[in-house]
């Protein structure tokens, strides 16, 4: 019971009901800056413009390639002083080092090579903002508007990989210190801004093979005054002049006071596991930056009857990923691609249906029947559930539902695709069904790279076995899944099963289970489908951005936390908040309702109550990030969870239901 009366010392007696706790917020505050605040970071990078370390665009493969580029080029960049002033930086500096990356959640292996690139930096009256600036080279370094320091040579600039990252690593390093093109900058001089030149006499040569085509450098979206920054670009480095496109996202490092000594930015994740419905399906499913840690153990999806099956088991484990399981010629190499209606030969029964015949695609899923033939690549826990659409969505397993490319690897990876096949070795009645994605690519990269040198390869396996009903995913070797897209549902990454839409087109989706930490929160046991799903907690962000994602916490955001899917006849609600998480979570009998969790710690405090909850249960307390340049709150995590204390009145466990629990992350935009 120590459990129940650490949770009851959080909510001093005079608390009012429904109402925010200024005192835990200063509290929280006091505690955010003791964890954090005791040592100073290395200030020592930045970057430009300072509010796009993420994505802005719907889409990965939206970045220019007018920077650097398969021909020789020239481009001239200015960044505003703003850029840097609000990065903290108030006085001289010197810059050192400038860093460029490819689009963001897109993987290229890089290794092309140019020869003799020039660099050259200057501090300028010109501004970026008033376009103000001339699209002829020469005039941008008159000196009666620019210091400029010395043109700097690379002898050999070499492309370096790309991870495919969420924001994406830097694969274009220019050492300014080490040709010689070092500049002291000072944001608050007479020349505030900056400008950068840089000239690719040649076009790169390619290292593997003869295709030199790049990934296409992140570039930034948003009006001038989200910007701070322009760029002119041209295809030839002798020309005289250059067009205008919006400037690419560089990293700088710099000696001198301010910046940051790790560029981190504002990330949020949903963990934990979420209880107080009946729902059949379970899922994982990861959003805006976050990299997918799939369960590369596998799991193993368990029926409590395999003839009429009513639950799953679901358990950390399973096979080891077998690439023998393949035919001759896959099955397809396509994209977004179904395969024909597969006959199983048996029976397979599972929660909420049955079926004799599966029709699996490309993007890592399986259509538990004959009809399906949807092969959308951009899952959403509504597509999972069932759609609300005319056209039916029906059950299904998602081994690792991604926008992937069964054809992107062909040529490196003979072989390589979807393949669908039985396993009849073990004698009647003991079929196992093997769906194979064998060495299969993602669809957002450089697809004119592919024939060279593959830039993704995923290996995932779905068993299916005949005498049992047991269903195993099982991964083999994965590059990263990092998810990418603002528009709330490109290029996630879901792992789960449903049976999808109960009663067909003129039926309901199956209750929402909320997404749940697969590679923590196991094992558990699926619910009987009934009429209402678990609770899910949603970050409203007060403000927006560009490339904002809800629930993101940076400088001057301020979040509040609704509850949804909140049971009927609910009686006491608590909006708890935390410094840190627990994975797995806490259950305990008589305090945690059998299947609920509690995912934040002993010292959790009460942030907001409410007195007979509703289904959606909004929040009005905020909690708001400091504004301006603060470095030592970058990292700190603030963890939420909404649970019912309904136990404090009836009597039963203290904690009757629960909802999942976000994590989020303080850092940049």
């Amino acid at each position: 019971m120590r459990a129940r009366a650490t949770l009851s010392r959080l909510a001093p007696a005079q608390a009012p009901i429904h109402q925010g706790r200024n005192q835990d917020m200063l509290k929280f505050t006091t505690v955010i800056a003791l964890a954090i605040g005791g040592s100073a970071l290395a200030q020592q990078q930045l970057l430009l413009p300072f509010n796009h370390h993420y994505a802005e665009n719907a889409t990965n493969q939206a970045g220019s390639t007018s920077f650097f580029r398969t021909t020789a080029g020239r481009f001239q960049v200015l960044y505003d002083a703003q850029n840097f002033l609000n990065s903290g930086v108030s006085g001289p500096i010197t810059i050192n080092r400038l860093r460029f990356r490819g689009e963001d959640g897109e993987p290229n292996h890089g290794g092309q090579t140019y020869s003799n690139v020039t660099v050259q930096l200057g501090s300028t009256s010109l501004s970026a903002a008033a376009v103000t600036w001339s699209t002829t080279w020469a005039t941008n370094w008159l000196p009666a508007t620019t210091t400029a320091g010395a043109v700097g040579t690379m002898p050999t600039l070499v492309v370096g990989a790309s991870n495919g990252t969420v924001p994406n690593n830097d694969c274009i390093d220019i050492d300014l210190a080490s040709i010689g093109a070092s500049i002291t900058f000072d944001p608050t001089s007479a020349q505030p801004n900056l400008l950068i030149e840089i000239i690719m006499p040649t076009a790169p040569v390619a290292t593997l093979g003869t295709n030199i085509s790049l990934i296409a450098m992140q570039d930034t979206t948003g009006t001038a005054v989200q910007l701070f920054g322009s760029c002119r670009t041209s295809s030839s480095p002798a020309g005289t002049t250059g067009t205008t496109v919006n400037p690419p996202v560089v990293g700088v490092e710099f000696a001198g006071a301010g910046g940051y000594g790790t560029l981190l930015p504002a990330r949020i994740e949903s963990y934990g596991a979420a209880c107080g419905g009946s729902a059949a399906s379970f899922y994982e499913v990861w959003g805006f930056g976050q990299s997918a840690d799939l369960p590369l153990a596998g799991l193993t999806l368990t029926p409590d009857n395999p003839v009429v099956p009513n639950v799953y088991t679901v358990t950390a484990g399973a096979g080891a990923f077998d690439p023998s399981k393949v035919n001759a010629v896959p099955d397809s190499v396509a994209d977004d691609g179904v395969v024909a209606a597969f006959a199983l030969g048996y029976t397979f029964n599972f929660p909420g249906g049955s079926t004799t015949q599966i029709k699996p695609c490309t993007n890592g899923y399986v259509w538990l029947d004959g009809t399906s033939t949807a092969g959308t690549g951009n899952p959403t826990p509504t597509l999972m559930l069932g759609n609300t659409s005319a056209t039916p969505y029906g059950p299904r397993l998602a081994v690792c539902w991604h926008d992937l490319h069964a054809g992107r690897n062909t040529t490196t990876h003979p072989g390589s695709g979807l393949h669908v096949q039985n396993d009849t070795s073990g004698g009647p009645g003991n079929t196992v069904t093997y769906v194979t994605w064998l060495n299969v690519g993602k669809w957002n990269v450089n697809a004119s790279l592919t024939t060279v040198a593959p830039h993704a390869v995923y290996n995932l396996q779905c068993a299916i076995y005949e005498a049992t009903g047991v269903v195993e995913y099982r991964y083999g070797s994965c590059s990263p899944l990092s998810v990418g897209g603002t528009t709330g549902n490109n290029y996630h990454t879901l792992v789960g099963f449903s049976p999808g839409r109960i009663g067909g087109s003129a039926g309901v989706n199956s209750v929402d289970p909320q997404s749940r930490d697969l590679a923590f929160e196991v094992p558990f046991t699926t619910g009987i489908e009934g009429a209402f799903g678990h609770i899910g907690l949603v970050p409203v962000q007060a403000t927006t951005v560009p490339a904002t994602v809800p629930g993101r916490m940076f400088d001057g955001q301020s979040i509040t936390w609704n509850a949804v899917g909140v049971p009927a006849g609910a009686l006491f609600g608590a909006q708890m908040i935390d410094l840190s998480a627990t994975r797995p979570g806490l259950q305990f009998p008589g305090i945690t309702a059998p299947g609920c969790m509690f995912s934040l710690t002993s010292t959790a405090m009460l942030w907001e109550t409410f007195l007979f909850p509703t289904a959606t249960t909004t929040g009005t307390v905020p909690f708001t990030v400091p504004g301006g340049y603060n470095p030592s709150i970058l990292g700190a995590t603030i963890t939420a969870q909404f649970v019912l204390l309904d136990g404090l009145f009836t009597g039963g466990d203290l904690i009757s239901a629960s909802s999942h629990a976000l994590l989020h992350t303080v850092g940049l935009q």
